[in-house]
């Protein structure tokens, strides 16, 4: 779900985060499908397939950490008003 909300600003860390979760957790698969599909419209396929890869390399506390910047970076984004 957070690769989801990330995925409309932040292409490349959903990805990635995606990756992680798939390879660490299970999620809804309408739900994976579609959000691959709109990563790999965003950033290419072979693009989507690398980050996808990386994350899917992370063992789990590397995926939170990275996860967890991620998302403190998007809100301070959010309360400065500012984009990536």
């Amino acid at each position: 779900m957070i690769a989801g909300i990330l995925a409309a600003t932040r292409h490349k860390a959903a990805a990635i985060i995606q990756g992680a979760a798939q390879a660490h957790a299970v999620g809804p698969a309408g739900l994976i499908v579609q959000l691959s599909s709109d990563l790999a419209a965003a950033l290419g396929e072979e693009r989507a397939r690398e980050l996808h890869g990386r994350g899917a390399d992370m063992n789990w506390d590397q995926a939170i950490a990275y996860t967890l910047t991620q998302l403190t970076q998007a809100l301070s984004e959010l309360e400065s008003g500012t984009q990536p």
